[in-house]
């Protein structure tokens, strides 16, 4: 508090220094005016300083009103810069609706007199104060329409700075360009698209010419707009091939990087993409994940190498931190083992892995169609030599169906088109009348892999 002690006796001593010629400065359009306005002007500044310092914001607002008013050009940028701040910090406390817009007209009119005064700064000049302001439009203004107002300023402002954009800026720019995008998307889609690919190459010279601090937040940013960019609609997975098939193909040692891509393909849903498999294979190299080896598997159901698909199935499993954090990531790698083992005729493993499948999910209908299919399917039945018995593996099939259709309606449509047909081929009333094991209304096991107990009907 010493700073705000001597601010206060240099303020009194001035005040005894008078003239009885004054002129503002913001009347003659200097720096700190004439006589007892400028005496003023020196008091304020000075109080505005120490007030900042000292996180008196409160106070502090009640000294930038002054000067910003009375000698904009006293305090250089500083003012404008501590301001926004000071300013932010009175809007935030404050609970009245109509007090809010007032300060908030404060902060633009604090970021539009820094542009008039000192928009011309080398370090942070007009495309920089854009950027900030813009950042603040969108969390304090209100106002549904902000899109119009900020968008010309945030590309105004990452064109101008490139590189030197703030990560932040360019985080929110993406994120406008992106709700433009989906007022219009069949309007802004090209634009949209070719604004993904040189925001990815400003950030990645960003993360470059960074230091060790801007560096993470680029990074950071990078990240967003992927996901941003993902979550649109508008990536396809030959959008994503043409931005990072040359980066993974040179990329032979950078393990953050490639997972960031797998990540990133993951989401967009472009598994089956040779720059995803190509990522999946080099990073696994490098640092094995639970990520990466199912990036291996899919690679390896592709080339229809499936003992190996399993094997990298079952370690991404095995990778995964332990919690039902990670339950969802289990469900999807064990409903993935058991369409493989499927495939491969191993019908007993198979359902093995689709009841580890519903124990990870037990809400998706899925693993139950899944295990439905497979009883029907006539190859692998357990009564090949009895044509009746074979007949009630339908029944089996059937309650998987209807299983799946009462916890999952994504998948009831289709659970009941396979239900129409396998009631085609239930047992008829005369095959339940020669076989004495079918008695209607009471339990029949059916054996063999399928192992299943069933309701005889008529």
């Amino acid at each position: 508090m010493k700073n705000l002690r001597i601010a206060l006796f240099l303020g009194a001593l001035l005040t005894t220094v008078t003239s009885a010629y004054a002129v503002k400065a913001i009347e003659d359009g200097s720096k700190f005016g004439t006589g007892e306005d400028s005496i003023r002007c020196l008091e304020q500044v000075s109080l505005f300083n120490s007030y900042y310092k000292a996180k008196l914001y409160a106070e502090a607002f009640d000294s930038y009103k002054i000067v910003s008013s009375e000698c904009p050009q006293a305090n250089g940028r500083t003012l404008y810069a501590n301001g926004a701040i000071v300013i932010k910090n009175k809007i935030n406390n404050e609970t009245d609706k109509a007090k809010k817009q007032e300060l908030f007209k404060i902060l633009m009119d604090c970021y539009e007199k820094r542009i008039t005064y000192f928009g011309n700064d080398k370090k942070y000049p007009e495309s920089y104060i854009r950027g900030r302001q813009a950042m603040d439009y969108v969390e304090l203004s209100g106002d549904p329409d902000y899109l119009n107002v900020v968008l010309p300023w945030l590309t105004m402002s990452v064109k101008e700075r490139g590189s030197a954009s703030e990560a932040a800026v360019v985080d929110t720019y993406f994120r406008m360009l992106e709700k433009q995008y989906q007022t219009n998307p069949e309007k802004y889609k090209e634009g949209f698209i070719n604004e993904f690919l040189n925001v990815v190459r400003l950030l990645e010279g960003s993360i470059v010419l960074g230091d060790d601090k801007t560096k993470a937040a680029y990074k950071t940013s990078l990240q967003n707009v992927n996901s941003v960019f993902v979550k649109s609609g508008a990536a396809d997975c030959g959008t994503l091939d043409g931005v990072f098939a040359s980066k993974v193909e040179a990329n032979n040692n950078n393990v953050v990087d490639l997972t960031a891509v797998i990540k990133l393909y993951k989401s967009a849903g472009c598994t089956e993409s040779d720059v995803y498999f190509m990522a999946s294979s080099k990073a696994h190299k490098l640092n094995p994940t639970s990520e990466t080896a199912a990036g291996c598997g899919y690679q390896a159901v592709k080339k229809e190498e499936y003992a190996q698909a399993i094997d990298f199935f079952n370690e991404a499993v095995s990778l995964l931190d332990s919690g039902s954090d990670n339950d969802s990531i289990r469900y999807e790698y064990q409903y993935v083992i058991a369409g493989v083992y499927m495939v491969q005729g191993k019908y007993s493993d198979a359902k093995a892995a689709a009841l580890k499948a519903i124990q990870y999910n037990p809400n998706s209908g899925d693993p139950y169609i899944l295990l439905a299919q497979m009883y029907a399917d006539a190859k692998h039945n357990p009564y090949p030599d009895d044509k009746i018995l074979a007949k009630t593996v339908y029944w089996a099939a059937v309650d998987k169906l209807e299983k799946a259709k009462s916890i999952d309606s994504d998948c009831a449509e289709r659970a009941q088109a396979l239900i129409n047909q396998y009631r085609k081929y239930y047992p008829s009333k005369e095959d339940v009348f020669f076989k004495p094991e079918l008695k209607v209304g009471e339990t029949f096991h059916i054996g063999g892999w399928i192992n299943e107990s069933v309701r005889c009907r008529d």
